[in-house]
């Protein structure tokens, strides 16, 4: 684990630096008729920038190491957990300009120059409908029971695996591989262990297991941008319990 940087010596620094230089500033008067009077008004404003200059730096360091404490202590949970969990690191990395911590993709086959942030068994299934209406795709969508089908509206659920990069999101099928650009997805509706995709190019997708929420947090980051991820609907439940 990288070394922690300190945040009393800059503390502590600064504040003996603004009473030091403080006290000298007030403690020296220039008089100007002196031969030395100038020097001495050199000094007293030097000491003055000083005063407020250097404090200024330490506090800046001090800033600078909590921010890096709190990032490492995020760091030192490990892996990300699973579900809600996982994806609510995964929305305040995102959130915060940083990215997940990258993951194997598996027997999935990746490019090299990507870089995975979520893995993990799913079941696909897809729209029978091209651009079905919004309101019924998601009504029989969350029709799904453990006992019941999605629906004639979508085709039967496949067991899958799911690898989610920082440009796509890949699914495993026994006999394909489905490759889904983020410039695909044209919407995101997530609900509790499943998220509905639709894509620009082909039929609307359903994604159901414990990365569910984690995929429409990294499809709404990759479709809409960084700013979404703090207003767009289908992650209200995350930002609310984060």
């Amino acid at each position: 684990m990288r070394k922690r940087p300190g945040v009393l010596l800059p503390l502590v620094v600064g504040i003996v630096a603004f009473l030091g230089f403080g006290w000298l500033w007030v403690a020296v008067e220039a008089d100007m008729s002196s031969p030395i009077g100038t020097v001495i008004w050199i000094l007293s404003e030097l000491t003055l920038a000083l005063a407020l200059a250097v404090p200024a730096v330490c506090l800046f360091f001090v800033i600078r190491a909590l921010h890096i404490r709190a990032l490492q202590a995020r760091e030192a949970i490990g892996p990300a957990g699973a579900g809600v969990a996982q994806a609510r690191d995964v929305l305040w990395a995102l959130s915060h300009g940083l990215l997940p911590q990258t993951q194997s993709p598996g027997s999935i086959p990746t490019d090299a120059t990507e870089s995975v942030f979520v893995t993990g068994p799913v079941s696909f299934a897809r729209h029978r409908q091209l651009q079905p209406s919004a309101r019924r795709m998601l009504a029989a969508a969350r029709a799904r029971t453990s006992a019941v089908q999605v629906g004639a509206d979508w085709s039967s659920e496949v067991p899958a695996s799911v690898a989610a990069s920082d440009r796509r999101i890949l699914v495993l099928l026994p006999d394909e591989l489905v490759e889904i650009p983020y410039s695909d997805i044209t919407e995101v509706h997530a609900d509790p262990g499943q998220v509905v995709l639709r894509l620009r190019n082909s039929s609307p997708v359903l994604l159901v297991g414990g990365a569910a929420e984690s995929l429409a947090v990294l499809a709404v980051w990759g479709s809409v941008g960084e700013s979404a991820l703090r207003r767009h609907p289908a992650l209200a439940t995350l930002r609310s319990t984060g």
